[in-house]
Formats: structure tokens, C-alpha cells, sequence
């Protein structure tokens, strides 16, 4: 069944919404979260919507979508998620795209997945947290991604562009749950940083260095001196110059 709704998130476009054969696109509207009105006012009718695609938002956080319980595929890509995210538990969910986004932290990301039981392919390409040859990562760690993924949704028939093989479920199930990345704690590592910056600024020379007065350093008068005229730099210069 079709249907038709106007109106945005502000109210200030009133751009016509339409569900077609129950695929909604709401793609480059510029929204910042998803708009609360407009999901209700499709299941408060008769419209079911089985595909949504809000591509090329600006959408930080996945909220609203709990009355959508005949969703099946879900598209978020080019958006600004981050990795915290809390998905509803939508039973018929298949299909969840989040490429182009801004998840850092895969393990926190999988733990908001969690809920969604029926998910069978996941892509999350051009993240932070999918390794690539771009942020200088290798395919043993693309392969290490794969299998903490895995071993995290173990349902999973198609992760990023490839199929799940046989094989990589026996590799996930066996060793998945130790190819976590460990993350460093942001704020230890400023407060590392900071310590041995002020360090520094205190104690500029090598502990190796007596204090004062009793240090094994010594200095003389060399009876040598240098005037320069075999220097190389002083080709050029005629003696009456030196």
C-alpha cells in the first residue's frame, strides 16, 4: 500500500513524504535526529514500512524507530553516528547499513546491535572502527574486524561487501572473542602526556646529571685557536677579510 505525508522534523519545509510499496526515503534532508511526527503519522495508518533509508543526513543517534515492527531493511549511511547507539528491538530487522559514519569503538557499537535478534547483513564500511588501507590497516586486521564481529551477531550472512563464509563462522566461534582491539583510555593517556610535559618543564636535564656542585662534568682553556682560513665556507673570502 502507498501513502503520503508533508512536513519535516521543523515543520519548515513541507516536502512530501511517500511509502512506496513500503519503502520510505527520506535521504539528504538534513536532519539531525529522526523526526518523531512523521513516524507516527505512517503507523497510526494502515502503511506499513519495511524499508527506510535516511542517507545523507545528519542523524547522531538512532531513536524513534520502536513502532516501526515490520521494518526490515534500515539505511543510515552518511550520517553522524557515533558508537554509542541503543537499537529498538526490532524482531524482523535484516538489514542494517551504517556506512560512512563516525563509529570508533566497534565493541561499544555491537553491544547496541545486540537487540537485534533477526539481523542477517551488516555494513559498516568507511568507519572509523572498519579497518581500511585509509587509516593504515591491513587485511589481517580487516580479517581480525570480521571475526569479532562475527563472534558478536553470529547470525550474520553478509558483513560489509562480502558473504560470511563457513569458515569464518568455525574461525568466530573458536578464537572471535579474542580479536578485540584494545582501546587506550583517552583520559590516562592526557593525563600521561600532561605529566611528562610538566616533567620536562622541571627537570630539564637527564637524571643521569649530578645536582649542582657535584657533578663529574669538567671544562678547560683549549690553547688552540681556530681563524678560519682553511674553512670551506671561506673560499670566497681573501685573507685581508679574515
Amino acid at each position: 500500500m502507498n501513502g503520503e505525508v508533508r512536513g519535516s522534523p521543523d515543520e519548515e519545509q513541507h516536502e512530501e513524504l511517500q511509502v512506496v510499496d513500503g519503502h520510505l526515503s527520506a535521504v539528504g534532508r538534513g536532519w539531525t535526529s529522526i523526526p518523531t511526527a512523521i513516524i507516527n503519522t505512517f503507523t497510526d495508518s494502515s502503511i506499513s514500512i519495511t524499508s527506510l533509508d535516511l542517507s545523507y543526513n545528519s542523524i547522531s543517534k538512532v531513536d524513534s524507530l520502536d513502532k516501526l515492527l515490520n521494518l526490515k531493511n534500515l539505511v543510515l549511511d552518511s550520517n553522524s553516528l557515533d558508537s554509542e547507539q541503543s537499537f529498538p528491538p526490532l524482531a524482523k530487522l535484516e538489514t542494517l547499513c551504517v556506512n560512512n559514519n563516525q563509529i570508533s569503538d566497534l565493541d561499544l557499537f555491537l553491544k547496541g546491535v545486540k537487540p537485534l535478534a533477526s539481523l542477517s547483513y551488516l555494513s559498516m564500511l568507511k568507519n572509523p572502527a572498519c579497518p581500511n588501507y585509509f587509516t593504515g590497516k591491513d587485511q589481517e586486521d580487516y580479517k581480525r574486524y570480521r571475526l569479532f564481529v562475527l563472534h558478536r551477531v553470529p547470525n550474520l550472512k553478509f558483513l560489509d561487501s562480502s558473504p560470511v563464509s563457513a569458515q569464518e563462522k568455525k574461525d568466530a566461534e573458536r578464537i572471535g572473542h579474542l580479536m578485540a582491539v584494545a582501546r587506550p583510555d583517552p583520559a590516562q593517556y592526557t593525563r600521561d602526556t600532561q605529566k611528562s610535559a610538566i616533567d620536562e618543564i622541571e627537570n630539564p636535564l637527564p637524571p643521569s646529571l649530578a645536582p649542582e656542585g657535584k657533578s663529574s662534568a669538567s671544562f678547560g682553556v683549549s690553547r688552540y685557536v681556530y681563524y678560519g682560513r682553511q674553512s670551506e665556507g671561506n673560499r670566497f673570502i681573501v685573507n685581508s677579510d679574515l
